[in-house]
């Protein structure tokens, strides 16, 4: 059994926004793998915890994992997106402020953790039923899509790059970074997908010779980015395709009940797709995983060359 090593993080007392680092082992590699960004999903989290009963149960470990189960206490408290003390979203300020608010102070505190890791593994769960994913600069540095690709899921979705997110300011630093999406309904657990991603995650560690213990062939698909399908009218939805499922452009994939089909303007994957239900002109009921058409800009060896330097 490991018993962790526990770092309490107090960011502001007044609302206990307190951020618990629990440490399992003390050698390189390290791994840290957080959860709870936001308050949409519990399954994120519970996917957390039961990565951490496994490490608590293994005899040893060569190396480190550090776990931040939640990693914005009050906003995951609230069950909401932004804070509420500053309107931020966590996942769009890193790398932080030590100075700032208390979500870039927050950032801060785990930026500085990530800079010193070997992997970070961001875990977090999606707004649509979906079928769990990693999502990762996998087309623009070799270091991350090394990483992606050891992740046992049947998708690897190319990140949109948006500035600010944790794994994408991680990547640009050098630092091999992904998230994980997982389908989870709000304040609710999907225990089905959190054991899949616990699995999926265990078993990069084991490839890893992190932990002891036999690993399974991974073969995931690199796929290029996201794209939303919307529709055009007000009634109910019923979905017609099933989650992982390839789809043509212009391809039927579900119905407003008595009015209209609802066809993807996308080929790809089905990646999340909303569950019957009423819908309004506008919302998103889809989304789809271009596939990966063009090849590399330049050379893997280009691509070694050109990644960033790690800063440790």
């Amino acid at each position: 059994m490991v018993k962790p090593s526990v770092d309490a993080v107090d960011i502001d007392l007044k609302t206990g926004s307190t951020l618990g680092f629990y440490t399992y082992g003390e050698d390189k590699p390290n791994v840290l793998i957080l959860a709870g960004m936001n308050g949409v999903s519990a399954t994120d989290v519970y996917a957390a915890y039961l990565i951490m009963k496994h490490l608590q149960d293994t005899d040893r470990i060569h190396g480190s994992v550090t776990v931040l189960p939640v990693a914005n206490p009050l906003p995951f408290r609230l069950g909401v997106q932004v804070s509420p003390l500053d309107s931020k979203d966590l996942d769009s300020v890193f790398p932080g402020d030590e100075r700032g608010s208390v979500t870039e102070r927050t950032a801060w505190e785990i930026w500085r953790r990530a800079l010193q890791a070997q992997y970070v593994i961001h875990l977090e769960t999606g707004d649509l039923s979906c079928v769990s994913h990693v999502v990762a600069l996998h087309r623009d540095y070799i270091h991350v899509r090394n990483l992606a690709s050891q992740i046992a899921l049947p998708f690897v979705v190319q990140s949109s790059g948006t500035r600010g997110a944790l794994d994408v300011e991680a990547s640009h630093e050098g630092v091999p970074a992904i998230s994980i999406m997982m389908r989870g309904g709000r304040s609710e657990v999907d225990p089905q997908a959190a054991v899949e991603v616990k699995e999926a995650v265990i078993n990069l560690l084991r490839m890893k010779e992190i932990i002891d213990g036999d690993s399974i062939e991974v073969s995931s698909t690199l796929m290029g980015t996201l794209q939303q399908v919307n529709v055009d009218a007000e009634g109910f939805f019923i979905p017609t395709v099933n989650l992982g499922e390839i789809v043509d452009p212009d391809e039927n994939i579900g119905q407003i009940q008595d009015r209209a089909d609802v066809r993807t303007p996308h080929g790809g994957a089905i990646v999340g797709i909303r569950k019957m239900s009423y819908v309004f002109e506008g919302d998103v009921i889809a989304r789809v995983a271009t596939p990966l058409i063009d090849r590399w800009g330049q050379s893997e060896d280009e691509e070694k060359d050109s990644a960033p330097r790690r800063k440790w």
